[in-house]
């Protein structure tokens, strides 16, 4: 089975998790990243923040790249990640340019239908283009079907067995250091009443835009204001009692990466509580969920106190992300599934032989 993968392949991008599934699932994968957003001079780069978009000279130079693409090699289907410049116009000119055309699977962790997310005008179109379209928001789905998009699917997000693992203390960056609450993620205004009333005292951040929170100033000492990945991400969690695993409202975020990912690393995870999250791990058992900021500062107090408590979690946690089906390749393989494609039972169960971490060591 041969694929065009349509996206970024670079070392930070999200990306990169769904290429890697693919190619360990046995999948003939080409890599395309369309690049639309680096600018070649200093009026491209203008005219892109001016537009909140490429130019329509990229756009266009892309899609002819992507047409020659399809017209010389036979793809079984295109997996379109996140990449909403990719057109309808483009998708309908490969179908009737080429004799055999692939299937388009698009899928986004973004909400789509927020007013912030960088789209075309006419990307409902695109949407209600592609063959299928994949989504870890589950309230879009319906929103898929209003636009005329009835092939819209959810899919949650995920973690990466080989990145997202539990770091021995022998092994990590921190010098010894254990922090008592960590949040990593970007810099969201609506965060700021959140540490507020949780206090400094115990608290670390890590993400990108910090410097723009009116905390920054007083407490530059507790916030690093830059985006931390793979090792540094997993070193960091392993090596925290208590990890926020807060959600953006702008987004309307019911879960996010961050859900799996810090279980994945043998960290305890408190976040709030819905429906979503509640069908993934269990409350008391798996995970700590909070319905308040009043109940998420009771239960960071109570945690912090309460050692064997939080690693009776943090370790059922980390079981529940190791059988529970919750990586990337398990998400590819829904996805192709859902879209018809069958992969050999042979490359599926050398896939899942892949060595992932047994157990938590102690890192309190």
């Amino acid at each position: 089975m041969k694929a065009l993968f349509i996206g970024s392949t670079r070392g930070t991008a999200c990306s990169l998790y769904y290429f890697t599934s693919l190619v360990r699932l046995g999948v003939d994968v080409v890599p395309f990243d369309p690049d639309y957003f680096t600018p070649r001079s200093g009026l491209e780069k203008i005219l892109f923040r001016l537009r909140r978009g490429p130019t329509q000279d990229r756009v266009e130079e892309v899609s002819q790249k992507l047409i020659s693409l399809c017209r010389r090699n036979h793809f079984d289907f295109a997996f379109v990640m996140a990449e909403n410049f990719f057109g309808v116009e483009t998708i309908e000119a490969i179908r009737t340019l080429v004799r055999n055309p692939p299937l388009f699977l698009y899928h986004s962790h973004d909400n789509n239908f927020s007013a912030g997310i960088c789209k075309p005008a006419n990307f409902d179109e695109t949407l209600k283009a592609h063959d299928f379209v994949f989504t870890t928001k589950s309230q879009n789905v319906e929103r898929y079907k209003k636009i005329g998009q009835s092939r819209g699917f959810y899919v949650p997000s995920a973690f990466e067995p080989m990145v997202h693992h539990p770091v021995r203390d022998v092994d990590s960056r921190l010098l010894g250091k254990v922090v008592d609450v960590s949040f990593i993620g970007t810099y969201d205004c609506s965060r700021d009443p959140i540490f507020e009333k949780l206090g400094w005292e115990h608290l670390h951040i890590w993400g990108d835009f910090w410097r723009k929170s009116p905390h920054f100033g007083k407490h530059a000492n507790r916030i690093s204001p830059e985006a931390v990945f793979y090792f540094e991400f997993a070193d960091i969690i392993s090596h925290s009692r208590i990890n926020l695993g807060l959600l953006r409202e702008e987004a309307e975020d019911r879960h996010t990466q961050r859900t799996f990912e810090i279980p994945a690393c043998g960290g305890f995870q408190v976040a709030p509580r819905n429906e979503e999250i509640a069908s993934y791990f269990k409350d008391g058992e798996e995970i700590a969920l909070f319905g308040s900021v009043e109940e998420m500062c009771d239960k960071v107090r109570f945690f912090l106190k309460n050692e064997s408590v939080r690693q009776k979690i943090a370790k059922a946690g980390f079981e529940r992300c190791l059988n529970g089906h919750h990586t990337y390749m398990d998400r590819v393989s829904q996805m192709l599934e859902i879209a018809g494609l069958k992969i050999s039972q042979s490359t599926r169960s050398h896939a899942s032989a892949e060595k992932v971490p047994e157990k938590v060591p102690v890192v309190f």
